[in-house]
């Protein structure tokens, strides 16, 4: 039991429920619940903003996620979204 709790395969006591906290210990509150600042770049056609809207909200909503992967995955939403326009407007 000594050796998984090394490995962290095995909780260590007292248990501390900040133990896993690796770089979001001085993230605030705000910066993981208020996304919609990083909407910036999208298009206005269609259902775009609406369908970034939710993702925003799903993305609020998970705890395990740092803030940093959050506005990764919005930036990769952002360039998704950017290349497929661009091949649309090639193809036409």
């Amino acid at each position: 039991m000594m050796m998984w709790t090394e490995q962290g395969k095995h909780w260590t006591f007292p248990v501390d429920n900040q133990r896993d906290l690796a770089g979001e210990e001085n993230v605030s509150f705000h910066e993981h619940v208020f996304l919609e600042k990083h909407l910036h770049g999208f298009s206005k056609k269609h259902n775009i903003p609406h369908f970034m809207e939710l993702v925003t909200v799903g993305l609020s909503k998970n705890p395990y996620i740092s803030v940093e992967r959050k506005i990764q995955t919005i930036n990769w939403f952002r360039d998704y979204f950017k290349e497929k326009e661009q091949l649309k407007v090639i193809g036409a």
